[in-house]
C-alpha cells in the first residue's frame, strides 16, 4: 500500500498549486495509521515512510494552506478517536480504563473547559469537577485513571487530559482558541500544571486552591520555605491568562507554593512589562480548603472571555524532561515528551532548556540556553510575515537565516497533526539544522 502511494506522489512532481483530491490517498493513510490517543505511539517505520511522500509533494502555490489544512482535516475526522462503551465515555490505556463525563454544547465556535477533580491517594470524584462550565463551552471532565496524589501531573494524567483536548477539537470542532484547563484542590495543581507544560494549547487555566511541586516539598505554609519549584512551568504562562486563588488557612493545599510562585510572576513582570499580563491572583485570610464567596463563578466569568494569543510575538520556553511526580519504575509509558511550543519545534528539547523568542515583522530572535540552536526550526504562515520579504532569523545575536521560505504540503501536515489545530497551523518553516 505504502509503496503503491510512493509511486504516485513520484509521479506528481512539485505541486503548484496542490489538487486537495490528489492528497488524499495520503491523508487517508496517514490519519489511519497515526495513534488515535497520547497513550499510543506511532510505528516509525510507517511514519517515515508517509511524511516522506508529503515531502515528495513539494511546494505550492501562496494561499494554498487552508485547502491543504482542510484535505487532511477531513481524513483525520473520518479517522477520529472513538472512545468506548455505552456513554461513549471511556478507553482502555495502559494504566487502566479511562472514564469522563461530558456537557455537551451545540453551536458554532463553542469552546472547552477541562475540569480537574481534587482528591488524593484513593479518592477523587469527575462529578465534583462538573461546576467548572464556561458560557458557549462544552465540559469535558476525566476520572482519574490511578488515583494518588497529584494524578494530574502524573504520566497517565498528563496524556489523559491531552487525549481529551484532542478528541474535543477533531470530534466536537471546538474552538483551538477557547481551550480551559480549570480545577479545585488536586484539580488546581493539574490545571498550573497544564497551564505551564501546554501554554500553547490553552487560552487560559484557573489554577485553585492546589500547589505546585517544589523542594523541600510541596506542602508549604510560607513562601520563605520553598527552596526550589518545579522549573519548566512557571516562564512559560507569559502570554496565558491566568485565574488564581487560595486561602491563607488551607491546611489541604498549603499556601506556600502559590504564594511563592506569584512572588515569581511579579518579578516576570517587571523584567518585562508586555508579558505576565492577565495573571489575577487572590489570597484569602481565614480562608480553609473551600471556595471563596462567589467563586468559582466569577473567575469562569473572568476566564470565559479570554482567547489564545496564538502566534505571540514573544515567548518563554522553559522546558523540563523528567516533571514530577516523575514515573514510577513499573510504569508501562514514560513521560510525553514536548517538541512543540507555539510557534516553534525543537527536535531534541533537553531538561532545563530556555529559550526566548520574538517576531518583530518578518525577524526572528532567538535566544536558546542549554540546547542544540541547530535542533529547533522556526514554524511560520503568511499571518506572521510579508511572504514578499526575506525572513531573518537570529540565533544568540548571529543571522542564522535569511530567504524566503516555501510553504509546503509536509509542513502543513505535521503542524496540524502536532497539535489537532487548524488555528495553529503553518504551511512553512526555517529548519536551522540546515542552514
Amino acid at each position: 500500500m505504502i509503496a503503491c502511494l510512493i509511486a504516485a506522489v513520484l509521479a506528481v512532481g512539485d505541486v503548484q498549486p496542490v489538487d486537495a483530491k490528489k492528497l488524499e490517498p495520503l491523508a487517508q493513510a496517514w490519519f489511519e495509521a497515526r495513534p488515535k490517543t497520547a497513550f499510543e505511539a506511532w510505528d516509525p517505520d510507517v511514519r517515515a515512510a508517509l511524511l516522506l511522500q508529503a515531502k515528495q509533494f513539494g511546494s505550492f502555490d501562496e494561499g494554498g494552506l487552508e485547502p491543504v489544512r482542510d484535505a487532511f482535516w477531513r481524513a483525520w475526522k473520518k479517522h477520529a478517536f472513538k472512545p468506548s462503551g455505552p456513554k461513549g465515555n471511556a478507553f482502555d490505556t495502559p494504566f487502566g480504563k479511562a472514564k469522563f463525563l461530558i456537557k455537551e454544547k451545540k453551536g458554532k465556535s463553542i469552546g472547552l473547559v477541562v475540569g480537574l477533580h481534587g482528591g488524593g491517594e484513593g479518592a477523587g470524584d469527575a462529578a465534583e469537577a462538573t461546576r467548572w462550565i464556561a458560557k458557549d463551552c462544552m465540559g469535558l471532565y476525566p476520572q482519574g485513571i490511578q488515583l494518588v496524589h497529584d494524578t494530574w501531573n502524573t504520566v497517565h494524567g498528563e496524556r489523559f487530559v491531552l487525549t481529551l483536548i484532542e478528541y474535543a477539537k477533531v470530534v466536537h470542532d471546538v474552538d483551538p482558541d477557547r481551550v480551559y484547563t480549570m480545577g479545585f484542590s488536586m484539580g488546581g495543581t493539574g490545571s498550573w500544571f497544564m497551564a505551564g507544560r501546554h501554554p500553547d494549547l490553552l487560552a487560559g487555566s484557573s489554577p485553585c486552591a492546589g500547589v505546585l511541586m517544589a523542594s523541600p516539598k510541596s506542602q508549604l505554609w510560607k513562601k520563605e520555605e520553598v527552596e526550589q519549584l518545579q522549573h519548566g512551568l512557571v516562564p512559560n504562562v507569559r502570554n496565558l491568562a491566568m485565574y488564581s486563588y487560595i486561602g491563607l488557612a488551607d491546611d489541604h493545599c498549603m499556601p506556600g507554593t502559590f504564594l511563592y510562585v506569584w512572588d515569581r510572576i511579579e518579578e516576570l513582570r517587571k523584567q518585562d512589562p508586555s508579558g505576565y499580563e492577565q495573571f489575577v491572583f487572590k489570597t484569602y485570610e481565614g480562608l480553609e480548603h473551600a471556595f471563596p464567596p462567589g467563586e468559582p463563578e466569577t473567575g469562569i466569568r473572568w476566564l470565559e472571555t479570554k482567547k489564545r494569543d496564538t502566534f505571540p510575538t514573544k515567548l518563554v520556553w522553559e522546558y523540563a524532561s523528567e516533571p514530577f511526580p516523575m514515573a514510577e519504575p513499573s510504569s508501562p509509558l514514560p513521560r510525553l515528551p514536548k517538541h512543540w511550543f507555539y510557534w516553534l519545534h525543537c527536535k531534541d528539547p533537553k531538561d532545563n532548556m530556555k529559550v526566548v523568542a520574538t517576531r518583530d515583522g518578518n525577524t526572528f530572535d532567538l535566544q536558546i540556553k542549554n540546547a542544540d540552536w541547530k535542533s529547533f526550526d522556526v514554524l511560520l504562515n503568511p499571518t506572521m510575515i510579508d511572504v514578499t520579504k526575506d525572513v531573518i532569523v537570529m540565533v544568540n545575536g548571529k543571522e542564522i537565516y535569511k530567504g524566503k521560505p516555501e510553504p509546503n504540503v509536509a509542513t502543513v501536515l505535521e503542524t496540524l497533526d502536532a497539535r489537532a489545530d487548524r488555528a495553529m497551523c503553518f504551511d512553512r518553516r526555517v529548519e536551522l539544522g540546515l542552514e
